[in-house]
């Protein structure tokens, strides 16, 4: 997000939207790719909506077709697009995968979370201790 505010202030409107839609397509690739791979590692899940694995590996071919193209044409726009995810890494390992955090960056993370769902009205109302009951 941050990274998004700071291109929005120093580039254009179409190169941002040239990186986003990278990303979005980056990202609906993986995800099939992972629909695939649960389908052969775990047949047995239960699977709400089911389809034909072909939908998914013919999607997987006109997806690589336009991410070679878009890397071929536009590298820097891609370079940059695989930064801005990159930059996820490190909240990712600071908010999940570090599990032994001090109280303090666990209170840190814990305000920037309620900061952030306040700002975006997505705060869930809190149980009070009769309804626990």
């Amino acid at each position: 997000c941050l990274a998004t505010l700071v291109i929005m202030l120093v580039g254009d409107t179409y190169t941002l939207i040239n990186y986003v839609s990278f990303i979005n397509y980056l990202c609906y690739g993986v995800t099939i790719i992972g629909l695939i791979v649960l389908r052969w590692r775990k047949p047995r899940l239960y699977r709400p909506i089911k389809v034909n694995l072909l939908i998914p590996i013919t999607y997987l071919a006109f997806w690589a077709f336009l991410l070679i193209f878009s890397l071929y044409s536009e590298p820097i726009v891609c370079g940059v697009g695989l930064i801005i995810i990159l930059t996820g890494v490190p909240v990712f390992f600071l908010g999940v995968y570090w599990r032994n955090k001090p109280k303090c960056v666990n209170r840190l993370i814990e305000s920037i979370t309620c900061w952030g769902q306040k700002l975006c009205f997505v705060v869930y109302p809190h149980r009070g201790v009769a309804e626990e009951q």
